[in-house]
């Protein structure tokens, strides 16, 4: 009499190899905010819960914060929306959660759309770190340069309204030069700053860089400074001779009264 102990005992290793893997993955617990480093962007998404979250990045500010829960490597994927009839009634597991903020430039993606993934490689990704707990991060999704997402640390408090973030991208060291002092910052570096003047006051701000080991003017501006707005300053390599920059400003003003970021889900029984 045939046995059929081999094969079953095969297929129980092979679901029990499969489960082990999947445990394997290294998950992270992180509220995202976004921005493009170039255009605006929309027909873009992340996987999470095995739902699509639609994402709509600009260009001039963060998008709200957005929840993730995942795999430590976070995809950004091309997405397919599906506008609605009439009549039609989206599946509650193929709807994707939205930016509540459209970027200037794109449409925004209807409440009531169907959107899924394209089933193309990713457009751009990261690695988040696994053993730092929550994270907090702003992402700068540069596609086709490198693996496209650029992160920087943004843990509550470290940069609060009324301040501003640098983050130089050039080759060589900047200086910032504001009237609460000079920062200096290596290639690569950030630092955050409060400019120096009162709320609604103007003030002046000089970039110089460091080339030869001599500093050069390569930015100047009159700013003007609010309280309740906080800007991230990208400086990067400008065209033409080295030393030259350019300076793209992101401005984040925090949620009004009636809106809130984007909390975990609470699990079913919980208290």
């Amino acid at each position: 009499m045939r046995s059929n102990f081999a094969p079953t005992l095969l297929i129980a290793l092979l679901f029990a190899t499969v489960a082990g893997r999947a445990a394997d993955v290294p998950m992270v617990d992180a509220y995202l905010k976004f921005v493009s480093g170039n255009r605006p962007m929309a027909g873009l998404g992340i996987m999470q819960d095995k739902k699509a979250k639609a994402l709509v990045i600009p260009t001039d500010m963060l998008t709200e914060a957005v929840y993730y829960r995942g795999p430590a490597r976070l995809e950004l994927v091309e997405m397919v929306t599906t506008e609605p009839t009439s009549d039609a009634t989206p599946n509650s597991e193929e709807k994707a959660e939205t930016t509540k903020r459209p970027a200037r430039g794109v449409k925004a993606i209807a409440s009531n759309s169907v959107v899924t993934p394209a089933g193309k490689p990713p457009v751009a990704w990261i690695d988040l770190p696994t053993k730092q707990g929550q994270l907090h991060l702003i992402l700068i999704v540069n596609p086709g340069k490198d693996n496209g997402i650029t992160a920087i640390q943004d843990p509550p408090g470290s940069f609060p309204p009324g301040s501003n973030r640098y983050f130089n991208f050039c080759p060589f060291p900047v200086t910032v030069r504001l009237p609460s002092g000079d920062q200096v910052m290596a290639p690569g570096a950030t630092k955050v700053a409060r400019p120096g003047s009162k709320d609604n006051e103007y003030y002046d701000l000089e970039i110089l860089s460091r080339i030869n080991e001599q500093d050069v003017g390569s930015y100047s501006g009159r700013l003007y400074h609010l309280e309740t707005v906080r800007k991230l300053y990208m400086i990067s390599p400008g065209p033409g001779n080295v030393g030259r920059i350019a300076v793209k400003v992101i401005v984040d003003r925090p949620p009004s009264a009636r809106t809130t970021s984007q909390k975990p889900p609470v699990k079913k029984g919980a208290k």
